[in-house]
C-alpha cells in the first residue's frame, strides 16, 4: 500500500520556511546568536527575566511562561495576530532569510546512518546483554 500527502499541494510551504534567527532579528528580541539554545524575553508579554527558551538548529521555541510555543510561523502568527497564510505572505514580504527544511546530504551525526556505528539487528530469543543472568532469573 502507497501513501501519499494528503496537502500535495503545499509541498514548497517548509521549503520556504523563514529561520528563527531572522524572526527573532525582525521582533528586536535579544538572544545569543552564537548559541544553539538559550533562554530570552519573550515578546509576547511582559518579561523581566528570560523564560522563552528556543532551539535554532530546530528552529523551535517555547514560553514557560505563557506556555506558547512552536515555530518561526507560529512565532509571526502570535506576534501578529493572523493565520498562517497572513504569516507566510508577511515573511515573504519581509523577505526573511529561509532555510530549506529538506536536511539534504547532511549526516546525522549520532544516529546509524552517520557511520558511527552499526546497529545489528535482533533475532529471535537470543540473550541480551553479554552473558550476565540475574540471581532471580537464575533459579
Amino acid at each position: 500500500m502507497k501513501f501519499r500527502r494528503v496537502d500535495s499541494d503545499h509541498e514548497d510551504q517548509d521549503h520556504e520556511k523563514p529561520t528563527l534567527e531572522a524572526v527573532f532579528e525582525h521582533y528586536d528580541i535579544d538572544f545569543n546568536s552564537h548559541r544553539v539554545t538559550g533562554m530570552t524575553a519573550c515578546p509576547l508579554h511582559e518579561d523581566n527575566t528570560p523564560s522563552m527558551s528556543f532551539n535554532t538548529d530546530k528552529g523551535l521555541w517555547k514560553c514557560h511562561s505563557c506556555g506558547k510555543g512552536g515555530d518561526s510561523f507560529s512565532l509571526i502568527m502570535e506576534k501578529e495576530g493572523t493565520d498562517f497564510a497572513g504569516a507566510r505572505t508577511l515573511a515573504a514580504s519581509l523577505a526573511l532569510t529561509t532555510r530549506d527544511a529538506g536536511g539534504g546530504d547532511e549526516r546525522v551525526s549520532g544516529s546509524s546512518y552517520a557511520g558511527r556505528r552499526a546497529v545489528s539487528p535482533r533475532q529471535g530469543n537470543r540473550p541480551r546483554g553479554g552473558g550476565y543472568t540475574p540471581a532471580w532469573r537464575r533459579r
